[in-house]
């Protein structure tokens, strides 16, 4: 699918009701973009302040909404995303020390598989960030998860991750 397909296609979701209440749907249209599954897409939405993430997506059994103070998990990828506000290819994420928290408490257990390759994007409107998406590429071994993200694909996801925060309306 193209990215202005998807663009069109994610803007009209998000101007008909906030992402938050349109999950699934958010991270199906971006899982075909990037040819991966709803399960490797993660989405974390950022307070007004915008101190705090909440873990959104995928659906998790950590009991409610994860919450992930920006500033007390300064090495987690969320809040380099955030502290940075600029996207990130990491293509040895396994290798990369984070918060596998994520990874095991997935509702659905066959999507329990460590993430292997990663792709992050800040959506912001003006200087404010909103959200931060992650797309992974999981597997059992780095070989299995499939490709190497490109830097062609980290422009497409900072697009998208900004047509989060601006729809058009």
């Amino acid at each position: 699918m193209s990215l202005e397909l998807t663009y069109r296609k994610l803007s009209e979701l998000v101007a008909a009701a906030p992402p938050e209440q349109q999950l699934e749907q958010v991270a199906g249209i971006l899982a075909a973009h990037f040819r991966v599954s709803p399960h490797e897409v993660g989405l974390f939405r950022f307070d007004a302040a915008g101190r705090t993430a909440t873990f959104l997506w995928p659906p998790q059994d950590l009991g409610s909404a994860v919450k992930i103070p920006v500033k007390l998990f300064t090495t987690s990828l969320v809040s380099t995303t955030a502290r940075d506000q600029r996207g990130s290819i990491d293509n040895a994420f396994a290798d990369t020390p984070h918060l596998h928290m994520f990874e095991q408490a997935l509702t659905e257990r066959e999507h329990r598989l460590p993430l292997q390759k990663v792709m992050t994007a800040p959506g912001m409107t003006e200087e404010k960030l909103l959200w931060i998406v992650q797309i992974s590429r999981k597997g059992r071994t780095r070989a299995e998860a499939g490709a190497d993200f490109t830097p062609a694909q980290l422009r497409e996801l900072e697009v998208l991750a900004d047509c989060l925060a601006n729809p058009l309306r």
